[in-house]
């Protein structure tokens, strides 16, 4: 059978570059390792100087590079608008452009210690241990168990006009409506920004009172000062804790990914 994996060892810049160029034009995972230095500007700026690193291409357009140390990348854009594959003065040079926000990464590598290419990648299926909509339904399940308040909740995703849609809608003990906006990760001020929608909407609807609450793990100290101005309220959920009771109802655990005749 033919392998979809071409691995290139040690190839010089002149022939990296051709490799290079084929395999990003035609849309193919490409991870690169050698002797190269990285440039950014954009949001803010940075230079890594010349190391060895690990850049990894995607085939949607987005690069990671990543140094000898930590799990973080050094420079990473999530997508991109274009891709430039050139030789200069003896180092192949990649450039990353991406214009909104305008942002630009330029690669430069003197030495190329490998090239290798996925011919045809595959995409495999992907689950989270917790999904928000799993968060969401734990919650409307036992609200006292995981956010530690009696809420009844009538309904889910109830739509509030224009604004969309609230994860969960429900009323508390002294009969105060709440919206209640799930996060399963840390929460910044995009989050609060949305259910300030929600609540705005609802109070435009008559709800004068309504109370609105933010449920994720963490909060940014930005999104918390936010929150407090806004006069809305942070519960904190653990995130281990609900998926340890909500593990046995779901669908695929680590236990069935494994198999039960490995042990």
């Amino acid at each position: 059978m033919t392998s979809r994996y071409l691995v290139s060892g040690s190839p010089g810049v002149e022939e990296a570059a051709v490799i290079l160029r084929e395999a990003i034009s035609s849309k193919k995972l490409v991870v690169m390792g050698g002797l190269c230095e990285a440039k950014y500007e954009g949001r803010g700026a940075s230079e890594a100087e010349a190391g060895d690193k690990i850049v990894i291409v995607k085939s949607d357009g987005s690069v990671i590079v990543h140094g000898l140390k930590g799990f973080k990348p050094l420079n990473w854009q999530p997508d991109t608008s274009y891709i430039g594959v050139e030789v200069e003065g003896g180092y192949i040079k990649l450039s990353f452009l991406r214009r909104k926000p305008r942002e630009l990464l330029v690669v430069k590598c003197g030495e190329v210690g490998f090239i290798a290419v996925v011919e045809s990648p595959v995409e495999g299926g992907y689950w989270m241990f917790m999904t928000e909509d799993e968060i969401r339904d734990a919650i409307a399940a036992d609200p006292e168990g995981t956010i530690g308040e009696s809420i009844v909740f009538p309904e889910k995703e109830r739509r509030l006009g224009e604004a969309g849609y609230a994860d969960l809608y429900g009323y508390d003990s002294s009969g105060r409506p709440v919206i209640i906006e799930v996060k399963r990760v840390k929460a910044g001020e995009d989050a609060v920004k949305q259910l300030i929608k929600y609540v705005e909407k609802a109070r435009s609807m008559g709800k004068a009172n309504v109370r609105g609450i933010l449920v994720a793990p963490d909060i940014t100290e930005a999104a918390r000062a936010l929150l407090e101005r806004s006069g809305l309220e942070f519960k904190r959920i653990d995130l281990k804790k609900l998926y340890s009771a909500f593990k046995a109802s779901r669908r695929r655990t680590l236990e069935d990914f494994i198999g039960t005749n490995s042990r």
